[in-house]
């Protein structure tokens, strides 16, 4: 390893790691099924909630079990290395490339410019394999292009945030309550899984803790700042959104943000948007370039099979594996399989993170200030959105069981 990472670098992983196109068009989706703003509103601050309990669990993790490999160390060490081996497999495909290519493929499509559908393909392929030649430079290097694109990110998004909450709106939109009953409660489960989508990330600098100098102290800080900052910039964003666009206005809409961004600064603001999403699509790339070779380094090192995984070059860059990583993503833009993965990967990784979580509390229910309140809260709504995806879309949550199983019997084949 060259260097590492500071606090600073570390919390913009996560925030370049959560920060992605969820935002920008969840609430048209949700609109559809719960057309209340308060509902909405409220949505977006239990995913917040509960993306903070989430990371203080994560946090504590990292204290306790001080090694890359986010949920594959982390479930190895809590439950059984099969568990481990699943989960980090899973990551990979399902975590990391599936996701690399969504976010590379959304900074095409948002270029405000003439292009293609196969130069849109081939833009964002171009993206791929440029930063991989970036992460190929090392850690450090990689993480200062970064931060400056998580800048960009950040303006983008605060800028829309405070912008729609300073200017006054022509008509300004009441916050109606939704009526509770029980298909309120199922469109709120349902919503809540694509919710928990656009929050997901924040575990992100667990997965880098061996290069992190004082990791113990600076990951767990990174984890809760990072977290807290996206949770409280969501909820602006959408309390700026509901104040002035109509809830029939939203119902349907992919581009939410880019209709914020219009009514606020007309065709300024529209072309600004596109601009904008595209660069910041550029720091998820990137942060998930970064990860998910050192999920699969690790492995390397524990599985004879896979240690071609974890050599390094004089960098400290696992090459072979941030190969493989972008292979795969590279794979998933440019085949049909891409839509297929992307409609069970919320299920997947809710079922890791909920039984990582799951497993602190198990393991050291007898330690003291472990993050009970807000870590159970995390659970129970895990739980809640876990069975009722099972009910509601049993077709793709058993795909993604499926495919966890299929993973589980090349374990004997991996530590031969």
């Amino acid at each position: 390893m060259r260097g590492g990472l500071g606090w600073l670098s570390a919390t913009f992983l996560v925030v370049a790691n959560m920060i992605g196109t969820g935002i920008y068009t969840t609430t048209g989706f949700i609109a559809q099924d719960l057309p209340a703003g308060m509902g909405i509103l409220g949505l977006w601050a239990l995913g917040g909630l509960a993306a903070l309990g989430g990371a203080l669990a994560y946090a504590e993790l990292a204290k306790r079990y001080p090694r890359s490999g986010g949920e594959y160390h982390f479930l190895g060490r809590l439950y059984h290395p099969v568990v481990g081996y699943m989960a980090g497999v899973v990551s990979l495909v399902a975590g990391f490339a599936a996701p690399i290519a969504a976010s590379a493929f959304a900074f095409a499509a948002y270029l405000p410019l003439p292009l293609s559908d196969v130069g849109r393909k081939l833009a964002a392929a171009a993206l791929i394999l440029a930063l991989t030649g970036v992460h190929t430079l090392g850690l450090v290097r990689g993480a200062r292009i970064q931060n400056a694109f998580v800048l960009l990110k950040l303006l983008l998004l605060g800028g829309l945030a405070v912008g729609g909450i300073l200017i006054s709106p022509e008509a300004p939109q009441e916050l109606a309550c939704p009526r509770l009953s029980f298909q309120t409660l199922q469109a709120a489960a349902v919503a809540l899984i694509f919710v928990s989508f656009a929050y997901s990330g924040w575990n992100a600098a667990a997965y880098i803790i061996s290069e992190v100098p004082e990791a113990t102290r600076i990951v767990p800080r990174a984890i809760l700042l990072g977290t807290l900052a996206v949770a409280v910039l969501y909820v602006g964003f959408n309390y700026a959104l509901l104040r002035h666009l109509a809830i029939a206005e939203l119902s349907g809409k992919v581009v939410v943000g880019r209709l914020l961004a219009e009514r606020l600064w007309g065709e300024t603001g529209r072309q600004l948007f596109g601009w904008g999403v595209s660069l910041a699509m550029v720091s998820s790339v990137s942060a998930m370039l970064m990860i998910a070779p050192r999920v699969a380094s690790v492995m390397g090192e524990d599985y004879p099979r896979l240690a071609a995984l974890a050599r390094r070059n004089a960098a400290g860059a696992p090459l072979q594996a941030l190969f493989l990583v972008a292979g795969l993503a590279l794979v998933f833009l440019f085949s049909a399989a891409f839509d297929a993965v992307m409609n069970y990967i919320g299920f997947t990784l809710s079922l890791s993170a909920g039984l990582t979580v799951a497993g602190l509390f198990w393991r050291h229910r007898q330690e003291k200030n472990l993050p009970w309140t807000l870590g159970l809260f995390f659970l129970a709504l895990t739980s809640w959105m876990i069975l009722n995806n099972l009910w509601e879309r049993p077709l793709e949550s058993f795909a993604g069981l499926l495919t966890i199983g299929l993973v589980g019997t090349s374990y004997l084949w991996a530590r031969k």
